[in-house]
């Protein structure tokens, strides 16, 4: 997987914000959760799914990146 800009940092703290207890805030978060995935793991999960291994896959992969990129 390739590094995160900045901007991707940011982004992903404020998904990682709305998704972190495992249950999105609204669909537009889920949405947004999935494509942002999307963009930085090659993956090509619908904008809408609800393949509970493909949400697991976002939410596991971006919980990844949120304590890679910010840690505590």
């Amino acid at each position: 997987m390739r590094e995160l800009t900045d901007t991707e940092i940011k982004e992903l703290k404020i998904l990682w914000l709305s998704i972190k207890t495992g249950r999105a805030d609204t669909r537009a978060d889920k949405s947004k959760a999935i494509m942002f995935w999307n963009s930085i793991a090659g993956t090509q999960f619908s904008n809408n799914t609800g393949c509970s291994s493909c949400l697991g896959a976002v939410f596991y992969g971006l919980e990844g990146l949120y304590k890679e990129y910010h840690k505590k």
